[in-house]
């Protein structure tokens, strides 16, 4: 059997799945909902590897951060 990429499983997924729910919240405005969902992709964070899939999700955390800081 061949070996899977770590951020091929369905944990590596979530990460991606909540900075997306997260941006959209922000941009609606729901900010604390925005919040919850940068705090679950923050949880699963773990799952992802250090790779280019894994440092664009972990950039795009730290951006939805900084939004959210200044609102």
């Amino acid at each position: 059997m061949p070996a899977r990429h770590p951020a091929l499983g369905v944990a590596g997924l979530y990460p991606s799945l909540h900075l997306n729910l997260g941006e959209c919240y922000r941009k609606l405005g729901d900010f604390d909902l925005a919040r919850e969902h940068l705090q679950r992709a923050e949880a699963g964070i773990g799952a992802l590897g250090d790779d280019e899939y894994g440092q664009l999700i972990k950039s795009g955390l730290d951006r939805l951060a900084r939004q959210l800081t200044s609102e």
